[in-house]
Formats: C-alpha cells, structure tokens, sequence
C-alpha cells in the first residue's frame, strides 16, 4: 500500500518522471502518430503536464482515483498518462462496456471522475461522479498560464499508478492496485527484452482495459520509441493490421495469440507479405501451437523476431518470455509443447511441486500489484511467501514443466480459470450474471473443445417453473451486466444440473452433452442458400470461418462464433471479396444474408459473377 517518501525518492521509478526524463534527453523525436497529429517527446511531456493541470483545477491530486474513457485517439494515451502526472491512478473503462458493467467499475476502484473525450463522455449513463473532457476551452498544446502545469505533488515510487479489473473466482470482479514501481521496473525490463530504441514505432494495438495495453506504451516511450494510435485496428482485421502497420512504417507490434494465429494463417495463404519495417511480433495471453509456430517461420524472414510472453495482471504486464522465431520455431514438432521462456530479470520464480506432477509457479519482485481493492481475504490468499522461499509472491495457479534449457511450458492450471480467446475467464462471474436473471434457478459455465486454440464457453442453466427464462432473456440479460469477452458462446436450457458424488456440479458430464450436441442443425448446411450467389459465397465464408456449417439465415453467434471468428471471417470477405468489413458490421449483420445485402449496398461484389 502508499508508503511515505522523501523529494529524492520522486526522481526515479515513477512513470511521470521517467517519462519527463526522456523529454529532456530526445526532445525533438517523435512520441505519438496518430493519423492527424505527431507529438514529440516534449510536446507529449507539456500536454500531459497541461491536462494534469486541468484535472488539479478541479481538485484532483496524490492518491485519488480517475476513471478514463478515451477513444483510440491521442485521448487515449494521453488522459492515463496526465491522471498519472497529476499524482493520482488511472481506472480505465471500456466504452462498448453495458451500463451495469460500467457503473459496477467505478463503485469497486472507487473513481472520484471520469476523464476523456468530450464526444465519448456525452454518451456515458450517469454514473455519478463527475465528467472532465479532455479537451476544455483553449490550446492544451500551449498558450496556457505555467501555474496550469506545475506538479504540486507528484507520485511516489509506491503510489498507486492504476486500477484494472480482473475476473473474480467469486462471482465479483476484483480490482488489482498496480503502483508506480511495478510499472517502471516492468517496462524497464521489456526495453531491452524488446530491444527498443528511437527508431522504433510501436503500435498501440490493446485496449487500455487489459494489461497488455501497458507492454505497449510504457516500453515504447520509455525506450525514446513512438507509438502508433490508429483507429483501423479495431475492426481486428488482418488486412486493417497489415495495412497500418506499412502505413506508418511499425517496427514492433504486440498481439493476442489468437490474433497472431489469424495472421500466421492469412500469411501462409499468400494473402500478403509482412511490411518490410516490421522486426518483432509479441504475442501472448494464452497458450501457442507448435504447428501455427512452425507454419509462421516458414514463411516470415528470420529477420523478424517472434516472442511468445506470459504474465498476469498482478504481475504486471510480462513475467516470462521465449523466443520462437527462426530455427527455434521451426525445429518444433505437432504436439510439442512451446515455451514460455525464462523469468525476466526483476522477476523471481519458485517451483512449488503439485500432487499430479507439474509445478504451480510462483512469481515474485518489484513486479508485484499490491493486491485486490477492498478485498484483504483474496489478498492474503494470492500474494504471500512462496513454500521454501521468503519474500512476497503471487500465486499464479498457473502448473508448468521445466524443459532441459531451463525454461518453462504451460501445464495446465490449479484451479477452474480459463483463458477464452486471450481473455482470463473466471467462470463463477459469468455464472453469478446468469443466475441473477428472473426465472433462472441455477447455472453453470464451462468450456466446450479439445483444442486450447478454439476453446469455447458454454453456460447452462436450470429455469423455474413459474415464469421460466428462455435462452435468448438468459443471454439478453448477461449483455446487459457484462463485458463482451465474458459472454459465453451458447446458452442452452437443462432440466437439472448433474452432480458429482461430492454435490459439486458435474462440469464434465455438462462438456460431453454439449460437444455431442454441436453437430449442425436442420436447415444449417450451405447448400440451404437458394438466395443470389453472392450470399451462397457468404454462407461458404462464414461456414469456413466457424469450421461448421451456417445457413443463409443463421446468425454466426448462434452457430457457436465469437472474436476469432469474426477475424477471420473479416479476412476471408477481404481476400475473396475484395471488400472490407468492421467487427461492428458482422455484429449488426451477423446471418450472411444480412452481410450480402450490406456488402451489395457498401460496393461492388467482386466475387464469382452473377
């Protein structure tokens, strides 16, 4: 927690000071592009300073807490960065979140304000604190009375630095305290790992909602680099990616795994060659495939480097790190486990062995979040002395092998968390949304897939029976109280839950009814499309996308699709169409009816003729 600290402990491991650290050093270089404006290191230093000054104007300071809410613009580096410069901690919400969801993160992190962009806080539900656009009357980039940037009391190394929301084992969401130290010596850990210098231009692909969003900005300007906001990658479009990346000459980008298996997949179809500036892929967030690996080295230069990283929230960004491109990559098998490397140098490991064989890892150092807000029992239970080893640690429930190089691969886990599409998934909330829906009497959540790489999320539940729940209220009602990646693929009505001798639920039993039960439905094969031949192509599309059949009126999320499929079905309308969808667009159109007749009012059909 917030420890006292003297003047000097305010020149080093705050990212305020580093940050100014690097204005002062390379002034003149390029900080920020974004498709309307470059910002230098000094000019993104003074309006960071600026808007700091705004939010003290309205008596924010040391120790608070600031909801941001920014598109991806410069808003969206810039606001966390001011809240940090003006000595408070930056709570970021995600504009696409449903209202409950978005009032439920400000009542858990405590947030005092809201800070953002003008036209995103006018859409916001009234959350009850008050709204602070980023963009007050004036020039934020100057012209502004030196009072308006002053630091009257800057963070300390031990202040808190920002609040991210994990899934809670619960049912309730738990809010991570991360401080300023955890955050400098992470990034200070990821420049050299990453090998970033001025040169660089990192591409700012994650949402500022997940941890990985900080692997982006804090190495990027913390290592002299620049970092690149543009809004094209939401649509997590391959050829949108592509597309920015040649744009604005990227040197580095960090991906979700799922989004690189995508790519690795486009680029073996000889959709395209990676941009010639491009020098290293990140990627992370859940477990690599030895074939997608191999398939990748083969056809990307070894010039470009591919590492595989591993971390948590409460770890802070990466932890753990392998390299997988080059020969590494292609001396892998099918079925051979890949790595996630060797701790980073401020990260501690021990090896705690398990009754079925792996070891549960351990991870400690400066690292560290200082735990749950609010929540001192889960607190105790996650950080503490590891068996055999003294100091703090945090209990990643995560089991790993040890290979005979010294580091480590993925096992398995200690505990029911799931990763679903890169996204840590704690059944239990996704279970407490479904039981709070009028007619619902109990529920389950598990995963459905044998293959890591596709898994999906399944819920069942049991409806009463006075004023029972269909499926559809089941799945309406847990939009309404959760954020996207948390909602399951299905939900399906049973009669009873089955049970294990124990009382428990049987979540087993639950995976085999359902894997028996996706076979494709009446009416849902291909050739049911008697329509145009440009929804017969859709319907083709959208069946190679899921890896199952879709008809012409079936709704792809109803067939079972989710993230990764919406990718690639994007990818395959822009090689095999000449036409380019957004992921809003597949959401609102999602038969392929409805996506032929959008692509026919958008543009041309370019496909087979008519």
């Amino acid at each position: 927690m917030p420890t006292t600290g003297t003047a000097a402990d305010r020149s080093t491991d705050t990212v305020p000071a580093l940050l100014a650290e690097v204005a002062r050093r390379m002034p003149g270089a390029p900080a920020l592009i974004t498709p309307d404006r470059t910002l230098t290191h000094d000019e993104l230093d003074d309006l960071t300073a600026r808007l700091a000054g705004l939010l003290r104007r309205h008596g924010i300071g040391r120790g608070q807490r600031i909801a941001v809410l920014a598109d991806r613009t410069w808003q969206g580096v810039c606001c966390p960065l001011a809240v940090l410069r003006a000595g408070a901690a930056y709570v970021p919400l995600d504009p696409s979140d449903p209202e409950d969801r978005l009032r439920e993160v400000v009542a858990l992190t405590g947030a005092r304000a809201v800070l953002g962009r003008a036209e995103s806080l006018g859409e916001l539900p009234g959350l009850g604190i008050p709204v602070i656009p980023a963009e007050p009357p004036g020039d934020l980039a100057g012209g502004a009375p030196p009072a308006t940037r002053a630091d009257a009391e800057p963070p300390l190394p031990d202040d808190l630095a920002y609040v991210m929301l994990t899934s809670g084992t619960t049912g309730t969401p738990k809010a991570v305290l991360v401080p300023h130290r955890a955050v400098t010596r992470a990034a200070r850990s990821l420049v050299p790992l990453f090998g970033v210098t001025s040169t660089d231009r990192v591409l700012h692909w994650t949402s500022l909602i997940w941890d990985t969003s900080g692997e982006e900005i804090y190495p990027a300007l913390l290592g002299g680099a620049a970092l690149v906001v543009d809004g094209r990658v939401e649509t997590r479009s391959v050829p949108a990616l592509l597309a920015a990346v040649r744009e604005h000459r990227v040197t580095v980008v960090d991906l979700p795994t799922a989004m690189w298996n995508e790519l690795a997949h486009y680029l073996a179809l000889g959709g395209e060659e990676l941009p010639p500036a491009l020098r290293l892929v990140v990627i992370g967030g859940e477990a690599a495939h030895a074939r997608t690996v191999r398939l990748w080295n083969e056809r990307v230069p070894d010039r470009v480097r591919l590492l595989n990283t591993y971390g948590q929230t409460e770890t802070v960004m990466v932890t753990h790190a392998a390299e997988l491109g080059g020969p590494a990559g292609r001396a892998l098998r099918d079925g051979d486990p890949v790595p996630i490397g060797r701790p980073l140098p401020h990260i501690r490991q021990v090896l705690v062995p398990s009754d079925d064989g792996p070891d549960e890892l351990w991870t400690g150092g400066p690292g560290l979040a200082w735990g749950y807000a609010d929540r001192p029992a889960l607190t105790a239970a996650a950080f503490g002395p590891a068996p055999g080893a003294g100091g703090r640690f945090y209990r990643t429930g995560d089991l790993v092998r040890t290979l005979p190089d010294g580091s480590l691969v993925h096992a398995g886990r200690a505990d029911r968390r799931l990763k679903v599409r890169g996204v840590r998934v704690e059944p239990a909330e996704v279970e407490r949304a479904m039981t709070t829906c009028p007619g619902v009497v109990a529920a389950a959540v598990f995963p459905v897939g044998d293959d890591p790489e596709h898994l999906r999320l399944y819920g069942a539940f049991v409806p009463s029976k006075s004023g029972p729940a269909t499926e559809r209220e089941v799945a309406e009602h847990c939009a309404r109280r959760l954020p996207r990646s948390l909602l399951p693929h299905r939900i399906a009505v049973v009669t009873a839950l089955p049970l294990l001798r124990t009382g428990k639920v049987d979540r087993a039993a639950l995976q085999a009814l359902f894997t028996d039960a996706t076979t494709p439905s009446e009416g849902a094969s291909a050739g049911s499309a008697s329509g145009p031949s440009l929804t017969a192509r859709l319907v083709e599309l959208c069946g190679r996308a899921l890896g199952a059949p879709c008809g012409a009126g079936e709704s792809l999320f109803a067939r079972g699709g989710d993230s990764l499929t919406v990718t690639r079905l994007i990818s395959l309308v822009h090689r095999e169409l000449e036409t380019d969808l957004t992921f809003q667009d597949v959401f609102d159109h999602p038969t392929p009816q409805e996506l032929a007749q959008l692509v026919e009012v958008s543009g041309p059909f370019r496909g087979e003729p008519q």
